[in-house]
């Protein structure tokens, strides 16, 4: 059987819960896992493990591994976090950005605008892995490793329950208006206009995924 690397496994892992093809719930048999990945079971095994440290998947003894199950008081707890790390980062991003940063933003903005009109059946998993990007380039830029660190695993939760596929017209709209004016408030280095940006960003966000929260 050909060895194929849990760094393979784990991003493909990733990606299925991700785009919801793994719901949550979803009882992880590493044999069976392994058969259908080509793989042996060391690196399906060491996948799980990382997913787990991060919260896709947990894990008990008498249950074995599932896809992790997030409730409306999970997720109000992640966007909260996310409200005061994100804000954070975005006003020491603003701060500490460089001029390489602020193109890469432009690049994914361009490209997110561009799927938003486009029809194919993919365009919400390809928003969901250029926003991520996106937020990810500005938490990098703000140059604290803690920090960007702690909100890896914060995103990849709301990314879960944060599929773009819950927005109307109108909110996919806002949303990529509020990625070009937190664009410019990192260009003119303006970190309380990137932090109110962001905070604004997160909000109508959660409020697409809660309306009642």
């Amino acid at each position: 059987m050909p060895r194929t690397s849990s760094a393979i496994v784990y991003n493909t892992l990733k990606a299925k819960i991700i785009s919801g093809e793994l719901l949550a719930g979803t009882h992880l048999r590493e044999e069976e896992l392994a058969v259908s990945l080509g793989c042996s079971r060391t690196p399906v095994r060491e996948a799980i493990r990382q997913l787990e440290a991060e919260g896709l998947i947990e894990f008990s003894p008498h249950r074995g591994a599932r896809v992790t199950s997030w409730t409306d008081e999970d997720i109000s707890q992640v966007f909260h976090m996310r409200l005061l790390l994100e804000g954070r980062a975005s006003r020491l991003a603003a701060e500490r950005i460089e001029d390489h940063h602020i193109e890469k933003l432009e690049v994914l903005a361009t490209e997110m605008e561009r799927i938003c009109k486009s029809s194919q059946k993919d365009r919400f998993t390809q928003l969901t892995e250029l926003n991520n990007a996106f937020h990810g380039l500005i938490h990098e830029a703000s140059l604290e490793t803690m920090l960007v660190s702690t909100l890896r695993g914060i995103v990849q939760v709301a990314m879960v329950k944060n599929t773009f596929s819950l927005y109307s017209k109108e909110q996919l709209q806002r949303s990529m208006n509020h990625h070009r004016e937190l664009i410019a408030a990192l260009e003119h280095k303006d970190p309380e206009w990137a932090e109110a940006v962001m905070h604004c960003h997160i909000r109508s966000a959660r409020w697409v995924i809660q309306p009642r929260a």
